[in-house]
């Protein structure tokens, strides 16, 4: 197989899970009506002590849905326009509200204010208690998980719009728009927040930051950069949440590059050439990504290359998350996996509700909660 085949046919496999929007919508573009089936799991080699602490039935999941930690509280909502705040530690349901309307993504918490999106083009902010605060539009639909904090909540919608809105009243305080390329992944990750800034990736490879106070642009820095003969080809969105730790921000992009920035000022410190569909975890020690082909990567935080992982292909890997000793990420099958940070090697698996697991894992103390399409949350605890 030749070196534009085997590029073509790791394109496909990427875009089986992170779905191609445009007027085309979404397909399956290199023949036939299935994708192949994915790899079995590999042994477990390095066992690390963990088990499922509780699961709790939000509603149904799937792209653009994914749990909120704040305070001791796990905040999540389902399409249906289910939305529930959880204990972190016992997964008892604190409340549980229906707002009797569909939705296209959630949620985002700040402990105080609970903020989803609606398929009707509206944000519906919910107080403590789960009582409807207030609503706001949006030009279009929610294409990004709200993210609250720093008194604003920020969203992108599907005309690549990131709007800011007042926490307290729902009042927009600015708008920062970037035209579309021809074609776009269907991206539903947060934008992240800090030191007074929003990190936003942006289809056809580019990072800006944002001023939370009126949304002037303080840096923008290319990721990487379109390349290609086709739309298909040249399809260059960041994905994934960016991460940002200490003075840097890393994030990646589909069919491009991982690359690390100084978050005062843009200014590239490395990159590396690994494609990726889902995203990027790191802590003080390494950078964590998985790849287009599934494979899982970990550089120092100087980027040099730590060891990789190649035994999940086809599993469509969530993002990784770090978590003590272990690397957590979810799969097409409901299947939980965790990798040694140390070596990569198979510390352990567990299975959730069978559903695919498309939401990032999310640290909770020593656990990890995932949610699933068929609308499971599930807590992975570490003993």
């Amino acid at each position: 197989m030749n070196a534009l085949r085997l590029r073509s046919a790791a394109t496909a496999l990427a875009l089986s899970s992170a779905l191609l929007l445009a007027g085309c919508g979404s397909f399956w573009p290199w023949g036939g009506s299935s994708k192949p089936k994915p790899a079995d799991p590999p042994a477990v080699t390095a066992p690390v002590p963990a088990r499922i602490a509780w699961t709790v039935r939000v509603g149904p999941g799937g792209a653009g849905f994914a749990p909120a930690l704040a305070g001791d509280s796990v905040y999540a909502a389902g399409s249906d326009g289910n939305v529930a705040r959880i204990d972190a530690a016992s997964g008892r349901v604190l409340w549980q509200v229906g707002l009797g309307k569909r939705l296209s993504a959630g949620v985002g918490s700040d402990g105080d204010v609970v903020v989803v999106a609606a398929r009707d083009g509206n944000l519906i902010a919910l107080d403590a208690d789960g009582k409807q605060k207030w609503t706001a539009p949006l030009v279009g639909e929610a294409s990004t998980v709200p993210v609250v904090g720093q008194g604003v909540v920020l969203v992108r919608s599907s005309d690549n719009r990131v709007s800011a809105f007042e926490l307290d009243s729902g009042k927009r305080r600015w708008a920062f728009q970037r035209q579309n390329p021809p074609l776009v992944l269907h991206q539903t990750s947060r934008i992240a927040i800090a030191s007074g800034s929003a990190y936003v990736g942006l289809p056809g490879g580019r990072l800006v930051a944002l001023s939370l106070q009126n949304g002037a642009v303080r840096w923008e820095a290319t990721v990487s950069q379109p390349r290609g003969a086709t739309e298909i080809e040249r399809i260059a969105d960041v994905v994934g949440t960016p991460v940002v730790v200490g003075r840097e921000v890393c994030a990646a992009s589909f069919q491009g590059r991982l690359a690390c920035f100084d978050a005062a000022n843009g200014r590239q410190l490395w990159m590396r050439e690994v494609p990726s569909s889902s995203g990027i975890d790191f802590d003080a020690r390494l950078v964590a990504i998985v790849d287009d082909r599934d494979v899982v990567h970990a550089f120092s935080r100087t980027g040099t290359s730590l060891w990789k992982q190649d035994k999940y292909a086809r599993r469509e890997l969530s993002a990784p998350l770090s978590l003590g000793p272990v690397l957590v990420m979810g799969d097409v099958e409901g299947m939980v996996h965790l990798l040694a940070r140390d070596d990569g090697a198979v510390a352990g698996r567990l299975t959730s509700d069978g559903s695919p697991i498309v939401s990032p894992p999310l640290a909770v103390g020593r656990s990890a909660v995932l949610q699933t399409s068929a609308g499971s949350l599930v807590a992975v605890a570490l003993d």
